[in-house]
């Protein structure tokens, strides 16, 4: 188990009540804004390139 999923099951529950997924806000936390923009950003470009994917069937 690497030392930083480590230290997240050492925080707390990895899933609230409700069933939202705790560790990926902490994780998402321990990045700076900027690294914050540049995963959604990543997560767009994804989007868009399985959208250009799908125009070409």
């Amino acid at each position: 188990m690497s030392e930083d999923r480590q230290a997240f099951d050492e925080i707390g529950p990895s899933h609230s009540p409700s069933g939202v997924d705790l560790t990926l806000i902490r994780w998402m936390l321990t990045l700076t804004p900027s690294e914050r923009l540049q995963v959604l950003q990543d997560h767009v470009d994804s989007i868009y390139a399985i959208r250009a994917a799908n125009a070409q069937r």
